[in-house]
C-alpha cells in the first residue's frame, strides 16, 4: 500500500480563490496557487494517477479540522488527517488537540514553526506534545528552510531538546531538515523519531546522486522514512518523489516501509469515529 504522508487540500467554497499562507509575523505569502487546483477532487486524481493508495491531509487552520474529518468520513478508504491549533504555546492547544483526536476522528497533530511562531525547543509548547503521548497520536512538525525570517526555528538541534524533554512522543520531521539534511544523522538512532520525505528525498538525489541517497537512507534507515509530497495541488513532487524511491536500491520490505508501512504503523488504530 502507498500512502502519501504529507499532503494539504482546501475546501474550494469555504476559502478565497488563491491560498494564502499568514506567517507568524502577520506576513501574507502568496504561492500562486488556486483552491480549486488543491480541491478533494484534485488530490484524488492525482492519487490515482500516481497510484497512491491513501493520503494524510495536513491541516493549516483549526476551521480546515473539520473539513478533513468530513472528508475522512466520506472517504475513509483514502484518507487520514492530522489536525492543526491555533497556538501551540497556549494551553488551550491542549485541549483544540483532544477534540480533533477524540471527537473529529483526526490521527496526528502537524505543527509548523514558521505559521505558528514557535520552535520545537519552547518550552511552552511541551504540554502539547505530551498530549499526544497521552492521545497516542504522532506529530509532524515542518523543518525546512523556506520561508524568509524563520531559518533558525527550523535548526536541529530545537528537535534534540524537545525530544530529551518528551522522549515518548512521536515525532515526524518534516523535509527531512531540507537543506540541512545531514543532521538527520544525529537524531535518527532516537526510538520514537521519523523523517517525511518532500523536498528532503529529491534535493538529495537531484544534488548528490542515487548512491550517496542510497546510502543516506542505509544510515538513518528505511525503517525511519516516510513518502511525503508536500501536495497543494499538481507540483509534481508526487511524482518525482516515487520516481525517485522507486529507483533506489532497497529490498521489497524496505521500499514497502517507506512507501507506506512506517505511516500506517504511527496511525493505525487512532480512527475514533
Amino acid at each position: 500500500m502507498i500512502i502519501d504522508s504529507h499532503v494539504h487540500v482546501y475546501d474550494p467554497d469555504s476559502y478565497q480563490d488563491e491560498i494564502i499562507f499568514t506567517l507568524a509575523d502577520g506576513t501574507n505569502f502568496k504561492p500562486g496557487i488556486k483552491v480549486e487546483s488543491a480541491s478533494p477532487k484534485a488530490l484524488i486524481a492525482d492519487m490515482d494517477k500516481n497510484k497512491v493508495n491513501k493520503a494524510v491531509i495536513q491541516s493549516l487552520s483549526t476551521k480546515n479540522n473539520e473539513f478533513i474529518s468530513d472528508l475522512f468520513k466520506k472517504h475513509p478508504d483514502r484518507f487520514h488527517g492530522f489536525a492543526w491549533v491555533d497556538n501551540p504555546k497556549d494551553t488551550e492547544s491542549v485541549s483544540q488537540l483532544e477534540a480533533a483526536v477524540k471527537h473529529q476522528g483526526l490521527s496526528g497533530l502537524k505543527l509548523h514553526p514558521d505559521l505558528q511562531g514557535f520552535a520545537a525547543s519552547d518550552i511552552e509548547i511541551v504540554p502539547l506534545i505530551e498530549k499526544t503521548v497521552e492521545l497516542d497520536v504522532p506529530v509532524l512538525i515542518h523543518q525546512m528552510q523556506g520561508f524568509p525570517g524563520y531559518y533558525y526555528n527550523n535548526l536541529a538541534w530545537h528537535l534534540d531538546i524537545l525530544n530529551h524533554r518528551v522522549p515518548e512522543a512521536r515525532i515526524i520531521i518534516g523535509h527531512m531538515y531540507g537543506y540541512r539534511f545531514t543532521d538527520l544523522a544525529t537524531l535518527m538512532d532516537r526510538p520514537n523519531l521519523y523523517a517525511e520525505s518532500s523536498w528532503g528525498l529529491t534535493f538529495i538525489a537531484d544534488l548528490f546522486g542515487l548512491d550517496f541517497l542510497n546510502r543516506f537512507i542505509k544510515k538513518i534507515g528505511a525503517g525511519k522514512l516516510l513518502f511525503g509530497s508536500d501536495w497543494v495541488g499538481s507540483h509534481g513532487e508526487m511524482e518525482r518523489q516515487l520516481d525517485i524511491i522507486n529507483r533506489l536500491e532497497l529490498n521489497r520490505d524496505e521500499r514497502e516501509k517507506i512507501l507506506g508501512g512506517n505511516i500506517l504503523a504511527l496511525i493505525e488504530n487512532k480512527n475514533r469515529i
